[in-house]
């Protein structure tokens, strides 16, 4: 692997490392206000936004898979189209499982990253 590929791939990693990051923040947040009862036009506003990061943002999943042997994007894309596609009770607790997997997912890697920081 030559310097510049080496490069390219670090740089890769730390634009999908700040948008798993990102998602940690943002999609727990969607699913509080996709489930708000009466969401202050703020809220609506906030909540369209995060809904436009994730359909404007193409990303293959299979890349996580690859260089970081997880498949966090997926979980992400996942736990997106379900919180976003939450009508009742049954699909709640389905996008919450997947929210749930993804936040064990991303603690997982957070801790790999922070000990690999460490050394």
């Amino acid at each position: 692997m030559t310097v510049q590929q080496i490069h390219s791939v670090n740089e890769v990693l730390l634009i999908m490392k700040r948008f798993i990051d990102l998602s940690a923040k943002l999609l727990p947040f969607l699913d509080e206000l996709h489930h708000k009862l009466k969401p202050t036009p703020k809220e609506v506003i906030d909540r369209e936004r995060i809904i436009d990061v994730y359909e404007n943002y193409s990303f293959d999943t299979a890349t996580s898979v690859s260089l970081l042997d997880s498949n966090i994007l997926e979980l992400i894309q996942d736990s997106f189209k379900k919180i976003t596609s939450c009508n009742n009770s049954r699909d709640y607790t389905k996008s919450q499982r997947n929210l749930v997997r993804f936040m064990l997912e991303y603690k997982r890697l957070n801790a790999n990253w922070g000990y690999a920081n460490a050394n």
